[in-house]
């Protein structure tokens, strides 16, 4: 079963977002050294392997949510599947949920003190409870520890020495991921731009579970308005068997692995 909790409603959610389009070009990569093809392909592949390596996620987490001066803190009970599926249960003080919130990958569902209230469309209703826009599966991949996008060839590689990591640029007509990745090539945090509307998000406190490389610590950053969001994993469980019942139904079609 999920781990029980409480705390406070739908700001819950990680408030990331990832903006479709693409009105402008987002801000110049930072000047780095070239690497060799070998470095590149073996960063590639280490970030590939990683991502296939999760596929859930169960765990109690603090969340904190600072908007200008207002800060809000809660505590947070997940369940999540890499097909984009995930169940997020706000705690009490007496660890009881008071807002459920679950999705099959596409649409999502919300359970509180009213009337569930439900969308086909996932980014609608996560907008309508964050006031952002992203898709259930990008959320996913955040709460993972895991790059908003899959990484994949082609990828751009350098060295910034003045920081001590690698970068990793990849890009399509919409959108440019930046990631960056410490001397073990270990994934310590990144970027993702649609135009200039983006987010940036930082891991740490990885740690060792059952062979895997997790953060235990999650912040991420809204460049378009002063909101961060730190998420630090109090209790954690990598590849549980999660019943498919934690989650709504899934209707035919993939997940949503973009933006909205």
């Amino acid at each position: 079963m999920i781990p029980a909790g409480r705390g406070r409603m739908g700001c819950a959610l990680l408030a990331v977002s990832f903006l479709g389009g693409c009105a402008s070009l987002p801000p110049p990569r930072e000047a780095g050294q070239p690497v060799s093809h070998e470095t590149r392909d073996e960063l590639v592949g280490r970030l590939q392997v990683h991502q296939e390596q999760i596929r859930s996620l169960r765990g109690i987490a603090a969340v904190e949510i600072a908007v200008s001066e207002e800060t809000r803190r809660f505590r947070e009970a997940l369940a999540l599947k890499s097909d984009g599926r995930f169940r997020l249960e706000t705690l009490n003080a007496f660890g009881l949920p008071v807002l459920i919130v679950a999705s099959d990958g596409n649409r999502v569902v919300a359970h509180g003190a009213s009337e569930p209230v439900g969308s086909p469309d996932g980014c609608e209703l996560l907008e309508r409870l964050l006031g952002l826009r992203l898709s259930p599966a990008t959320l996913v991949r955040l709460l993972a520890g895991l790059p908003p996008r899959r990484v994949g060839p082609p990828v751009f590689a350098s060295y910034l020495p003045g920081r001590r990591v690698y970068l990793l640029e990849q890009e399509d007509s919409h959108w440019v991921q930046r990631l960056y990745l410490d001397l073990s090539g270990t994934l310590v945090g990144g970027e993702i731009w649609a135009g200039r509307r983006g987010l940036s998000f930082d891991f740490t406190q990885v740690r060792d579970v059952d062979g895997i490389a997790v953060p235990m610590r999650i912040a991420v950053t809204q460049a378009r308005r002063p909101v961060r969001v730190t998420l630090t994993y109090e209790t954690i469980d990598v590849n549980p068997i999660l019943a498919d019942q934690f989650f709504p139904s899934p209707r035919a079609g993939p997940a949503q692995s973009g933006g909205c």
